[in-house]
């Protein structure tokens, strides 16, 4: 069996407000595609000395850490809802203890996003209903 790493997944406030809002938990999406992985809460050691919150680690073989940041990209494109044009960004880190133990992969989910007041609920994503343009062109 290859060596089992930890992934530690950091929200941004706008991604945090997206899986709120579809009421979608993530960790329970990453594990219905990957049943390998296990969920375990841990002491976060990149938090400020003294706020040494738990976090929700998953620990997952260290050949499936790459396929992560795809299944995350695609749950998330697939709960933004239509009228956003939103591109997510997984930002990922790696860490190595000194003395050489369990490696640690932070990724961090963060959101470019643009809202399309424009745009109507049920067209397809990447569609944009133009304004109505006001006045009149004159230019021959």
């Amino acid at each position: 069996m290859s060596e089992v790493v930890n992934v530690i997944l950091d929200f941004s406030p706008e991604v945090q407000t997206i899986l709120d809002e579809q009421n979608v938990n993530l960790y329970e999406e990453l594990q219905r595609e990957l049943p390998s992985i296990r969920l375990e809460a841990q002491t976060d050691f990149e938090t400020h000395q003294g706020s040494r919150d738990a976090v929700t680690v998953i620990a997952v073989a260290a050949t499936l850490v790459s396929s992560l940041t795809p299944i995350i990209l695609r749950i998330l494109n697939m709960i933004t809802p239509p009228d956003r044009a939103q591109t997510w960004i997984v930002e990922e880190v790696e860490t190595r203890h000194a003395d050489g133990s369990t490696t640690v992969h932070r990724k961090r989910v963060l959101s470019r996003s643009e809202q399309h007041p424009y745009q109507q609920a049920d067209q397809p994503k990447g569609a944009e209903v133009m304004p109505p343009k006001e006045g009149k062109d004159t230019r021959k």
